[in-house]
């Protein structure tokens, strides 16, 4: 008889075999109609070859959880590179560029223009790979023979990336006969991928697109904001002309003091992009509302007041109101938004009354601006009252700037919408892309650590409520804006190294947010680190390190 081990599985003890693989252990005790795609052990993502122990704490990780989604991107990016190899051969290549709607777009670089066929023919050959339940090994490998495996392979960006990591010893995964090296786990086989889809957007372009965290396991639908896509473009472009496209250039920089002048630069490229936004409105000739909306940390408080001085550098003068002014008081507030603490809704914003004020203000008739008391959850009138003249822009700030709800009865001819996030143009390596989640999230801890008295492990355990929020409220109304705003630093992650590593590896071992912080120290080893004395205390970056003069 095999002898068995008591371990907790889902806060239950379980009696299980000793010598019980993982595949068979979720095989046997998976009780969910979710795709596991992982294990934790301990709060550690673990290999598939792990062997358990009296006393472990077993949780399945899905494909449809926040550690699970990233999992399987990876896997998915992994066996999109090596079906381009066995197509196009070792001369073609996959290049990462960035996140778009549910989705990363990247590059294919052949010999030839590739036409719409080929989609069929490269979606075939991921399925044929997927299929043959190919294993996904992890192997690890010195960190000199790494260096020399990406030089022999021209992949000189990743052996700079890999010089860059102080840990002696580097994991690779092979699939098939192909070495890479992803910043999160993999699962054990390619079988574990149920599906995908890959759009064309010419020229070589693609969207990978894969299952959304929090849904079931099927492909959205791909939405394209062309806007989003030329923010992204332009910038591309513009590092690209500084002879700047990945991390390890930043790092040159750094290394040879070459990065303040840079910070300078990278400044006064988005104070341009600023002052190009208040030539636009101005231009309009009868904008009287301005709206700023984004997802959590897209730097809106600084943007919003950068905007609002350079309109007045036109004349103008400026109203600024606060979204987060209009909520309902909090006995006002619907019962069951409060329960699920979802705080994000566009149904907790006092709507009847933040429309009658902007009604008022554009009659030229005087309101009263309350502002919101969050300690004590209602809104005060403590603010003289204000009206406008032909002069006068209001300037309102957001999170539901975007959504026709907020503006009933007001003349859309008089209105400006712009969406403000940080599409971060530059890329680890051709295979690995910076997301703009992640710049969200480390700027996010680094605030709440720094202004509002939240540790990082509780920032960490809110993520997912504020991306489900953002997914309902913001970005379903993406495709209203006139505008789109790229609020990311090239040089910000070495920046924000210095303030979050501390924070992230404050985590203990049994934290359920180990895991998270472990991988966005894996994620932030190759960047070095960036002084912030060198940042300007106007600079958006100060809105989450602090010492802004925007107060």
């Amino acid at each position: 008889m095999d002898e068995k081990i008591r371990v907790t599985l889902n806060n239950k003890k379980v009696e299980i075999p000793k010598n019980i693989s993982v595949i068979d252990f979720i095989k046997t005790y998976n009780r969910s109609i979710n795709s596991v795609i992982g294990i934790k052990i301990n709060n550690e993502i673990s290999n598939f070859t792990t062997h358990f122990e009296e006393n472990d704490k077993i949780e399945f990780v899905y494909v449809n959880d926040i550690d699970g989604n990233k999992i399987y991107k990876s896997a998915l990016k992994f066996i999109l590179i090596v079906a381009i190899y066995e197509l196009y051969g070792k001369s073609s290549d996959v290049f990462f560029e960035h996140s778009i709607d549910k989705g990363i777009c990247f590059q294919i670089k052949t010999d030839s223009l590739l036409e719409d066929e080929d989609i069929k023919k490269i979606k075939n050959q991921m399925r044929k790979i997927i299929k043959e339940d190919n294993l996904i090994e992890k192997i690890n490998v010195t960190k000199k023979n790494a260096v020399m495996y990406y030089k022999k392979t021209g992949e000189n960006e990743k052996a700079l990336n890999v010089q860059s990591i102080l840990n002696p010893v580097v994991s690779l995964y092979k699939l098939k006969d192909y070495y890479n090296y992803f910043y999160t786990a993999m699962p054990y086989s390619t079988s574990v991928i149920k599906d995908f889809d890959i759009v064309y957007l010419g020229n070589n372009k693609f969207v990978l697109l894969f299952p959304v965290i929090g849904k079931d396991v099927n492909i959205p639908k791909y939405h394209h904001y062309p806007l989003n896509m030329r923010s992204f473009t332009e910038y591309k472009k513009w590092i690209k002309s500084l002879e700047i496209q990945n991390v390890a250039d930043i790092n040159y920089l750094v290394s040879h003091n070459k990065i303040e002048d840079f910070i300078r630069t990278n400044e006064l490229y988005l104070q341009k992009n600023i002052l190009k936004e208040a030539e636009k409105i101005t231009n309009r000739g009868n904008i009287k509302l301005v709206l700023m909306a984004g997802p959590s940390s897209s730097g809106k408080t600084t943007t919003c007041k950068k905007l609002a001085l350079a309109l007045k550098a036109y004349g103008l003068r400026i109203l600024n109101i606060s979204i987060d002014d209009y909520y309902l008081n909090q006995k006002e507030m619907p019962k069951e938004k409060v329960e699920i603490h979802d705080f994000e809704s566009i149904d907790l914003i006092d709507m009847e009354l933040l429309n009658k004020h902007l009604e008022d203000l554009l009659n030229h008739e005087e309101v009263q601006i309350p502002t919101y008391n969050f300690a004590l959850g209602k809104k005060e009138y403590n603010n003289p009252s204000v009206k406008i003249d032909d002069k006068t822009i209001i300037l309102m700030e957001g999170n539901h700037g975007l959504n026709p709800k907020l503006l009933k009865n007001i003349d859309s001819s008089k209105t400006y919408k712009i969406y403000i996030s940080p599409f971060f143009p530059l890329e680890m390596d051709r295979h690995n892309h910076v997301s703009t989640l992640d710049i969200r999230l480390i700027r996010r801890i680094v605030r709440d650590n720094q202004f509002r008295a939240v540790n990082v492990e509780d920032t960490l355990k809110n993520w997912e409520l504020v991306r489900k929020g953002e997914e309902e409220y913001i970005f379903p109304f993406m495709q209203n804006v006139d505008s789109v705003l790229n609020t990311s630093l090239i040089y910000e992650l070495g920046v924000l190294k210095v303030y979050v590593e501390p924070l992230l590896y404050s985590i203990d071992i049994t934290s359920p947010m180990y895991e998270e912080a472990r991988r966005l120290l894996e994620f932030l080893n190759i960047f070095l680190p960036i002084t912030s004395e060198y940042v300007e205390k106007s600079s958006l970056l100060r809105e989450f390190i602090g010492g802004s003069i925007f107060k």
